[in-house]
């Protein structure tokens, strides 16, 4: 229904309700507010789940398919340890000098929107009185993980558009995660954009509000791909193992910790240690050096041409591997 409307405001204005192809040529802004990062700011973690199930039986042979049981665990960690749950917006609000943060602020964050989101996560967070940031796709029409369909993973379904207005409304932070999930680093620039700007006007359309948020889908970004996303509105874009250590240095590529169905609360402790995103950055940046090295471009002042970027430093292969 948003779709249709979109396309019949579109036809009917003559206005296109894609942002103008138009994005900036040099790098997003980085630096964060210095008042930010005298408080402490640089010390927020990003915490990346995908599925939440009922139990871990064979349907949920997925690593991203975190029990209920143990995602309660986490919760019950985090609630103990004193960390408070907080949003993209809350941090976007806190660098305007409105809003203090908390002691300490970590964001949770939900990949893909899958109904499990809303059945079994979003019951715990409002128990425990926390937040969180659900990445869903712009094309509504798309109702299953189809893009995980060549793994042979379970084909689940994903959030209808009532659940993701009952979690908004609820004070769960909705953020894009594209058009269709695609490889935004592996198609053409046009199809890039469009993936990227589609997505944040269709659901603002659906929300009646502001979409800053961004995920890039498989966690694969470029430069290129980063200029699109701060050009079409976003504020805040996240990857996955790329980017600074240390949250709000570039907050077009702020690094997450990805959770696993292996995450116990020890393991959820040490990933959260500044030491351990230290260490993680360290492993990331000495990769990326000896790969640019063996492609020849290891002394460019420049960025390569759009197609010859490297996207996320890893493969698409590696992640699907991971995942499955």
């Amino acid at each position: 229904m948003q779709q249709e409307f979109a396309f019949l405001f579109e036809k009917n204005s003559g206005l296109n309700m894609i942002p103008e192809h138009r994005y900036q040529t040099q790098p997003p802004e980085r630096a964060e507010s210095e008042s930010l990062r005298q408080n402490g700011s640089r010390t927020i973690k990003i915490l990346v789940y995908h599925r939440i199930v009922k139990n871990a039986g064979k349907e949920n042979v997925c690593k991203f398919c975190l029990p209920e049981d143990e995602f309660r665990k986490h919760l019950e960690w985090l609630d103990r340890w004193g960390f408070t749950p907080i949003t993209f917006e809350d941090y976007r609000i806190a660098s305007e000098k409105r809003l203090e943060l908390p002691h300490k602020p970590i964001i949770l964050t939900f990949d893909d929107g899958y109904l499990d989101t809303y059945q079994i996560a979003f019951p715990l967070l409002q128990e425990f009185g926390m937040k969180a940031v659900v990445f869903v796709l712009g094309d509504r029409s798309i109702r299953t993980n189809v893009w995980d369909a060549h793994l042979k993973l379970p084909q689940v379904p994903l959030l209808d558009d009532n659940h993701i207005l009952e979690m908004h409304e609820a004070g769960i932070e909705i953020g894009a995660h594209s058009m269709s999930h695609i490889r935004l680093t592996e198609v053409k620039e046009d199809r890039a954009w469009e993936e990227i700007s589609r997505a944040r006007v269709l659901l603002e359309i659906l929300l009646n509000a502001p979409v800053l948020s961004f995920s890039y889908p498989y966690g694969l970004v470029n430069e290129a791909v980063k200029q699109m996303v701060a050009s079409a509105g976003f504020v805040h874009a996240c990857s996955v193992w790329t980017g600074p250590a240390f949250f709000g240095r570039d907050v077009y590529e702020l690094r997450r910790i990805p959770i696993l169905n292996s995450t116990t609360n020890s393991q959820l402790a040490v990933r959260v240690s500044n030491l351990y995103q230290y260490y993680s950055w360290l492993r990331w940046t000495a990769g990326k050096i000896l790969r640019k090295k063996q492609r020849g471009y290891e002394n460019e002042l420049l960025v390569p041409p759009f197609h010859s970027i490297e996207p996320l430093h890893h493969s698409v292969s590696d992640y699907e591997k991971f995942k499955s």
